[in-house]
């Protein structure tokens, strides 16, 4: 609020200062700046903050107290909300958010060791699935062979049990 208020003096400084020549008066080279002079003479009581309280009372209509309240409102809320922001400043200017930046040449560093880990990764599990597919498929081999063995042992000694059968009859 305080620099609104010095923003203000010294905006009136600059324009009085060009009101207090030899003949006190704004020469205006348009008419919306000869307007405008004459509004500022109606209302420089006001402004001037030295004029009687009932005539600016009098002077300022309804809608214009209004939105000079509404005005002020607006000023304290703004003013609240830079506040906060000052003091929230702090969060967001974090070094952890400064020093990211340089770490990003480590990160991709370590993305790129990634990537190649990976397609590592998958190569040794393709060859490892190959591996246990091929010792499937000859462990399954062997089975098969190992039954045809037992199958053909069980038949030679059933030839064999009833050659001694038939050996003893005779």
């Amino acid at each position: 609020m305080e620099d609104l208020v010095a923003r203000l003096e010294a905006l009136e400084r600059g324009v009085y200062s060009n009101a207090k020549s030899s003949t006190d008066a704004v020469v205006s080279e348009n008419l919306v700046g000869q307007v405008a002079l004459i509004e500022h003479e109606k209302l420089s009581d006001i402004i001037d903050a030295d004029g009687d309280l009932e005539r600016s009372r009098r002077l300022l209509g309804i809608g214009a107290k209004t939105e000079l309240i509404l005005l002020n409102d607006s000023a304290s809320q703004t003013i609240s909300d830079m506040r906060t922001i000052s003091a929230l400043q702090s969060n967001i200017n974090q070094p952890e958010y400064t020093k990211a930046a340089e770490q990003q040449a480590k990160t991709q560093v370590v993305e790129q060791q990634h990537s190649i880990q990976a397609a590592e990764f998958r190569k040794i599990v393709a060859d490892v699935s190959s591996v246990i597919d091929r010792y499937y498929a000859e462990t399954e081999v062997l089975s098969e062979m190992f039954i045809q063995w037992d199958q053909t042992l069980t038949a030679i000694e059933r030839k064999v049990a009833e050659m001694e059968a038939s050996s003893r009859k005779q």
